[in-house]
């Protein structure tokens, strides 16, 4: 296998959601599941970015950049489940929107050179049609503010082919 840190944290996230459903069905806050399982699975993502074929460069700021991602989306988990209005403002307002949206876009850079320099086959084909399908996300949510939640469910593709990435043989 060529990541298992890579494929754990991508299998985290896709079973996030039913779990994140399944905690609401039960009474709980779906909002703490889903942060949490993004965290997690960012933070794997992070500690996998060096094994891929890229560029160390390229791997140093996805490594940085995922993990602050991975830390931000616990920290909202967090201030989530205290219910703290500061811990809150911080993981929401100040590190929140703007900067998780620009480590959002560093994480799908990285991707981008996932597919360009280390996929092939059929694989390659389903990371590039996965990719795709999220920039046409982003063009839609641009164009037509504020966009549907659900369509945030696209992006559940790009873990499906970065499972399918990591668990490729080496």
């Amino acid at each position: 296998m060529r990541s298992v840190r890579g494929f754990v944290g991508a299998v985290v996230l896709l079973l996030g959601v039913p779990a994140a459903i399944a905690t609401a069905a039960l009474g709980g806050s779906a909002e703490v599941a889903i942060h949490f399982a993004l965290g997690v699975s960012f933070l794997l993502l992070a500690s996998a970015a060096f094994d891929y074929r890229l560029p160390r460069l390229i791997s140093l700021a996805a490594c940085i950049s995922i993990g602050a991602l991975g830390a931000i989306f616990l920290l909202q988990g967090v201030s989530d489940a205290l219910q703290s209005a500061e811990l809150r403002r911080i993981a929401y307002e100040i590190l929140g929107q703007r900067l998780e949206k620009v480590l959002g876009y560093v994480f799908l850079a990285w991707c981008v050179a996932i597919l360009v320099m280390d996929s092939s086959g059929w694989r390659r084909v389903f990371g590039a049609a996965a990719l795709s399908a999220v920039l046409g996300a982003e063009v839609y949510g641009v164009m037509n503010a504020p966009a549907p939640e659900a369509l945030k469910l696209v992006y559940l593709v790009v873990f499906v082919w970065l499972a399918l990435e990591s668990a490729r043989k080496r």
